[in-house]
């Protein structure tokens, strides 16, 4: 039951936020906090400082459809371990067109391919973007622990 909740915190963080949160409990107070915010700005789209499951979603819907190199709407093996290099090639494209900032979800891959089937719900061996809403959306609830519908610095405060 450890693993799969300490699975389930890093993939939310689907992408955003959580999937650095463990990594935070023995980092210096300043660097945890620079972290927090970064892993917030990363998916927050209006720029007030906190993700809402909205923000979150498109998140997870852009990397998606980044990270679906061949458009099927479901993510192989392949594309899953494929991932890093895709996002960091689009971010790099976007940076050269004068695109501004591209707001993808953080994609632990590596985690998503150890655990892929947990997250595989109806064992097709593919992962759609409704499984991996799924998993975000119980981790989003998760990590707002202050219960106001967003994702905050305040709710990564022990």
């Amino acid at each position: 039951m450890k693993i799969k909740t300490a699975f389930i915190a890093a993939l939310a963080g689907v992408f955003a936020v959580t999937a650095a949160a463990p990594s935070f409990a023995a980092a210096d107070p300043a660097k945890k906090e620079k972290r927090i915010h970064r892993l917030i700005k990363r998916a927050d789209l209006n720029g007030d400082g906190r993700l809402s499951q909205a923000e979150m979603s498109r998140a997870i819907a852009v990397t998606f459809a980044k990270v679906d190199t061949n458009g099927d709407g479901r993510l192989s093996a392949s594309e899953i371990s494929g991932a890093k290099a895709v996002l960091k090639a689009e971010r790099k494209r976007a940076k050269a067109a004068g695109e501004g900032r591209v707001h993808f979800a953080k994609f632990p891959a590596k985690r998503i391919s150890r655990h892929f089937d947990r997250i595989d719900a109806n064992g097709d061996g593919m992962l759609s973007k409704a499984e991996l809403e799924t998993v975000a959306a119980r981790m989003f609830k998760k990590r707002d622990r202050n219960n106001d519908g967003y994702i905050s610095t305040a709710d990564f405060a022990r």
